[in-house]
């Protein structure tokens, strides 16, 4: 059968965030007052942005919300604290989003039971796929028709600290499992012989840093260039963005892992060891789009010694399409978490005949 376009791994969520949660089945005013005394609870431990549709209330001072997205019918309006183009982009690099869900069809649902808009309800069944919780407001139980969502948890509408709490479990449980990624492809034209083959811990250091990341990574891949594979038992993503160095195999991991994070490291860092990987791992902030080390020698961030956040795909695509490809250029411009390394020299790349025996020799030293 004819294929038409390309099958793809799609990004987890619907139209507006990979954790969005549509709230309906109320009146608007009482589905943004819920929805801001929850984001005001969970604003000193995460970003919430809101969605909505345009209501002529009049200007509002947005002081809960990272982000809210206003759809004014013949445009959308975007009031952000932070500073970034791109709206798509915007709203996922937030925890979660809060939609009006009134106005808009989400992936996921909390349903408010109100006696008022129960024949709205019965009409937007339709729209409810996966429903988190009940929240009931001035009703003693839900209402019959919602009988098969008998096993999702039920709340009052005046009980906010718990139903934070279940949003709260939410976000945690949607912050996404880790791969690991060796960028194993690279030329090595001023090593004259291929990097990743190269001796440094008793075995090639393609395998030596893949089983580093084994140990803190649910599975772990060498990137390699288009038509590439490497004789392991580690499989190879091969590049599908051509001639991007790192950064194509950067996206091309995300293009066939939309929804893990990607522990990234270079073949040429022969003093990297467990304890460097464990810092990253226990820092580890989901918030930002990535985890990173601060390297004192460019005092820039080590862009690829790095955990890179699903929030970060959008963004390299973004940076792609302006003409860039530059994984260090998008971490000075980001909200990334940076550390600083008590042993910065373990940062150093081995990239000629004469880095590498230097290497060795220290290696040798200090075993």
């Amino acid at each position: 059968m004819h294929q038409k376009h390309a099958k793809l791994e799609r990004a987890a969520g619907g139209q507006f965030h990979r954790l969005e949660l549509g709230f309906l089945g109320a009146p608007c005013g009482l589905i943004q007052k819920l929805c801001s005394d929850i984001a005001d609870r969970l604003k000193a431990k995460h970003s919430i942005a809101y969605v909505d549709a345009d209501h002529g209330e009049g200007e509002e001072k947005n002081a809960t919300y990272s982000s809210i997205l206003t759809d004014k019918i013949s445009f959308q309006r975007i009031d952000s604290q932070s500073v970034i183009n791109n709206s798509r982009t915007l709203l996922a690099q937030h925890d979660a989003v809060f939609v009006n869900g009134n106005h808009f069809k989400t992936d996921r649902q909390i349903v408010l039971v109100n006696e008022k808009k129960k024949e709205s309800l019965v009409r937007k069944m339709d729209r409810i796929e996966k429903m988190e919780m009940m929240i009931l407001d001035s009703v003693e139980k839900p209402f019959d028709f919602l009988e098969k969502f008998k096993n999702v948890p039920v709340y009052k509408i005046e009980e906010v600290e718990k139903i934070t709490e279940q949003i709260e479990n939410l976000i945690q449980k949607n912050i996404p499992e880790i791969i690991g990624l060796v960028f194993a492809g690279g030329k090595s034209s001023r090593m004259g012989t291929d990097k990743g083959e190269i001796v440094y811990h008793q075995k090639n250091q393609r395998e030596h840093l893949a089983e580093l990341l084994s140990e803190c990574c649910s599975k772990v891949y060498f990137s390699g260039a288009a038509n590439q594979v490497f004789q392991s038992d580690f499989e190879t993503i091969q590049d599908t963005f051509l001639g991007l160095g790192p950064f194509g195999g950067l996206v091309s991991a995300f293009q066939k892992f939309p929804n893990q994070a990607i522990f990234s490291l270079p073949v040429d860092v022969p003093f990297v060891d467990n304890e460097m990987l464990d810092i990253l791992i226990k820092n580890r902030d989901p918030r930002k789009i990535a985890t990173c080390f601060h390297n004192p020698e460019t005092n820039f961030p080590e862009p690829l010694i790095t955990i890179w956040e699903p929030k970060a795909y959008p963004i390299l695509l973004e940076y792609l399409s302006r003409g860039y490809s530059c994984p260090r250029k998008i971490l000075i411009n980001s909200d990334i978490c940076e550390w600083k390394l008590a042993e910065p020299e373990k940062l150093f790349n081995a990239n000629t005949p004469e880095e590498k025996e230097s290497a060795k020799d220290k290696i040798n030293k200090s075993n």
